[in-house]
């Protein structure tokens, strides 16, 4: 049995141990922070926040990868995982560098320690013309699906026929997380759904979320950020079975309105190419189909991945 004394200093060497460790991958990370080549989809968190999580994979100091399971926060273990997906946060590679074989070396050891812990895809979206898109495709990345991104004036946001009657719409509460969760896991398959911990912080940090209330149970939802003159809606989302009652058209266009009164002169949102339905309400109340779509690109590490979209 180790002695107080042998107990202590293994304590102050683990603790000094992890405290270099840290320090050493704070360095690497702001060195590549300044690199050309980034991919950066950390979305509801800072990039500081991240700097001391056991997530991250390395090649030396040439390159940086951060791939995380839906539900884990930059203060979780690997080990906590039950998520089957993850989603690509981040990634560097050093100027003056080919960035295919870094990538290879720290895609590798991440999808590897990812597998070994159940994860079974990685997602990600990507600009059509972003650096790292090509790169993607070699290491066995696939594009499966589209996003469409539209828009519209506040000013000139259609009116609509009224919700249900008896339909409440106000802002979150803190109370409100387990019911938004448990809607979300209804509304939404599993890449893209928001777990406790992504939906805790989207409350936190958006600009606002409003909910939908009938009947006492809350039916809806819809989540929204602002960047100087322009606002984006990040989610909508209604019970499966009361869609098309007018709902999603009542939280859009009251977060629609919100932002407006805060400055908004644009708002955006984004959907699936398959999603034909949301369009037609989209179309519907004004937004208008902007910019080029968006490609969502997966990875299937427990087996061979199988085609995707070209």
């Amino acid at each position: 049995m180790a002695t107080f004394s042998e107990w202590n200093w293994n304590s102050a060497y683990t603790r000094n141990h992890e405290v270099s460790a840290s320090a050493a991958r704070s360095a690497r990370l702001s060195r590549l922070r300044r690199a050309r080549h980034i991919f950066d989809r950390l979305d509801w968190w800072d990039w500081d926040e991240w700097i001391a999580s056991d997530l991250w994979s390395f090649d030396d100091g040439n390159a940086a990868l951060l791939l995380t399971p839906l539900d884990l926060a930059e203060a979780d273990a690997l080990d906590a995982t039950c998520a089957g997906v993850a989603w690509l946060r981040w990634c560097a590679v050093a100027d003056g560098l080919s960035p295919a074989t870094h990538l290879t070396n720290v895609f590798g050891e991440a999808e590897a320690r990812l597998a070994a812990h159940g994860v079974c895809e990685v997602w990600c979206i990507v600009h059509p013309f972003e650096w790292i898109k090509p790169y993607l495709r070699d290491l066995g990345y696939r594009v499966v699906e589209r996003l469409l991104t539209f828009q519209v004036e506040p000013r000139r946001i259609s009116k609509t026929m009224p919700p249900l009657t008896g339909l409440q719409v106000r802002l979150a509460r803190t109370a409100d997380l387990e019911a938004l969760c448990a809607l979300d896991v209804r509304a939404f398959d599993e890449p893209w759904r928001y777990a406790p911990v992504l939906m805790q912080r989207a409350v936190a940090r958006a600009f606002a979320t409003t909910v939908a209330v009938y009947g006492g149970a809350l039916v809806g939802y819809a989540c929204a950020v602002l960047h100087g003159e322009k606002g984006h809606v990040v989610r909508l989302a209604v019970q499966p079975e009361l869609r098309r009652r007018g709902i999603g058209a009542g939280l859009l266009c009251d977060v629609v309105m919100r932002l407006a009164q805060a400055g908004a002169r644009s708002v955006s949102l984004n959907t699936q190419a398959g999603n034909r339905v949301a369009q037609r309400l989209y179309r519907r109340l004004g937004f208008a189909p902007v910019g080029e779509k968006l490609p969502v690109m997966r990875k299937v590490l427990t087996r061979e991945a199988p085609g995707g979209i070209a």
